[in-house]
């Protein structure tokens, strides 16, 4: 199967001018930053071999940077910092400039502090944030096929606490990893609900090692809770190299379907 044809840098240079534009409007970053695919668009076109791009890019993190508010979106969407160092590695020869610039909106992200709440709420705390335990799901789909994988990395980006996505048509498999909260069966519900004809199944092996299939959805709650503990959590997200190269894989893969469902965002978010 071929993949789609990335957008061209003249479509990443209009889609990031709207977003800048939108962006120096402070009032407007939680409807931005709330859609985890706006990030992970930055992220990816900071891969883009356009310096112009590239540029445009970290200008438009550096506004984020600028409001405390964005505190949690720019330090917990893994991915960000992992572009950010890839630039700066790249560039450091070829272009020291571009390079200091992208070390420079790093070093702002990591300095961050959590924004100051109202104090006469004492009930509220910023607390630190602890680094993330992940775990790996594996899905067989029934239904996925060329034609609808498109539909189903859409449904599947907008899920909150995905971290990297590897879609395999020919098996009809889906590696997600994720955040430990959410589960399997949280899934395979947003797939039903958003995709016909499509189901999702887990994938986990018995005591002699061999897969098969487990059923998620409308099964008594007693057999999905004693389902095993199919793969093991990391103890820390952002040390695992594995993480990060599944996750420019996967941006690298739909960099199309990014771009669509950013252009999707802005029309059913704003009024133009």
């Amino acid at each position: 199967m071929e993949l789609e044809e990335p957008a061209d840098t003249q479509e990443f240079r209009e889609t990031l001018e709207t977003y800048r534009r939108l962006a120096n409007d402070f009032a407007n970053h939680d409807t931005i930053l709330k859609d985890r695919t706006v990030l992970s668009y930055l992220a990816f076109v900071l891969e883009v071999p356009d310096e112009e791009v590239v540029v445009l890019a970290l200008e438009i993190l550096e506004i984020f940077n600028k409001n405390v508010e964005n505190y949690v979106h720019l330090t917990s969407t893994f991915g960000v910092r992992e572009a950010l160092e890839a630039v700066i590695n790249k560039y450091s020869f070829n272009n020291p400039k571009l390079a200091k610039h992208a070390q420079s909106v790093k070093d702002d992200i990591e300095r961050m502090k959590p924004p100051i709440y109202n104090l006469r709420s004492r009930c509220r705390r910023v607390i630190e944030p602890k680094k993330l335990k992940t775990h790996v799901i594996v899905l067989h789909v029934s239904g996925l096929l060329p034609e609808t994988k498109a539909e189903l990395e859409l449904t599947l980006i907008r899920i909150e606490g995905l971290i990297s996505l590897v879609i395999d048509v020919e098996h009809q498999r889906v590696t997600m990893r994720t955040l430990v909260n959410v589960t399997a069966k949280c899934i395979a519900e947003a797939i039903s609900e958003n995709i016909q004809n499509m189901e999702a199944r887990l994938v986990t092996k018995n005591k002699y090692n061999q897969e098969f299939f487990v059923k998620l959805l409308n099964t008594e709650s007693g057999d999905y809770e004693e389902l095993p503990d199919y793969l093991p959590e990391d103890e820390d997200s952002e040390d695992s190299k594995e993480g990060v190269i599944s996750l420019f894989t996967g941006l690298k893969q739909s960099a199309s379907t990014l771009y669509k469902s950013t252009a999707e965002f802005f029309n059913s978010s704003f009024y133009w």
